[in-house]
């Protein structure tokens, strides 16, 4: 009954450092508020509750990242009744992964959509890429679960490729997760 009005809302959370309510609040209704408006909820835990008035909005938000907020990438979720700011667990994030010196004849949306798939869910190749505008590396938006090592390289026809990983510096050299490990 009570939770009708945040069936609309999003769960958001900066990785990396803090980010303050004003700043949150000020680059999301720059990102997001086209159609309609929003309302941004500062949380415990470095979330951040934002709720639509606008499907469309809602749904671009959902779907159109990956979004930062400096040099953050933030997390985005459905809301739930059952989200607690102290037990949630982000294990996933939309990422721009960088597929480094790969050949020419692969930047291609369906070669370079294939790469993506070793590294996680692909979502969409960027526009350079696309058209060819440069050639020194492909570049793949990827779901990756960041619980686990993210792929450092890959092979083609035998030989090695590396991906270097936009906005992710706080990659584990011993584990190759997002942590920071002791």
């Amino acid at each position: 009954m009570f939770c009708r009005e945040w069936r609309s809302a999003l769960v958001v959370k900066a990785l990396g450092r803090s980010v303050s309510y004003t700043l949150m609040a000020k680059r999301l209704v720059g990102l997001w508020a086209k159609a309609g408006t929003l309302q941004v909820t500062s949380v415990k835990n470095g979330y951040f509750l934002v709720r639509f008035t606008s499907g469309i909005d809602y749904e671009r938000a959902v779907t159109g990242g990956p979004w930062m907020v400096g040099d953050n990438y933030l997390t985005v979720h459905p809301w739930s009744e059952d989200f607690d700011p102290y037990d949630h667990e982000i294990s996933s994030t939309l990422v721009w992964a960088r597929l480094l010196d790969i050949p020419i004849h692969y930047f291609h949306q369906v070669a370079v959509m294939k790469i993506g798939s070793r590294i996680g869910k692909p979502i969409r190749v960027d526009q350079a890429t696309s058209c060819g505008a440069r050639s020194d590396y492909a570049r793949v938006c990827v779901q990756v679960d960041i619980t686990r090592p993210l792929l450092s390289q890959f092979t083609i026809k035998g030989k090695k490729y590396f991906i270097q990983y936009e906005g992710l510096e706080k990659i584990c050299l011993k584990c190759g997760t997002y942590s920071e490990c002791n």
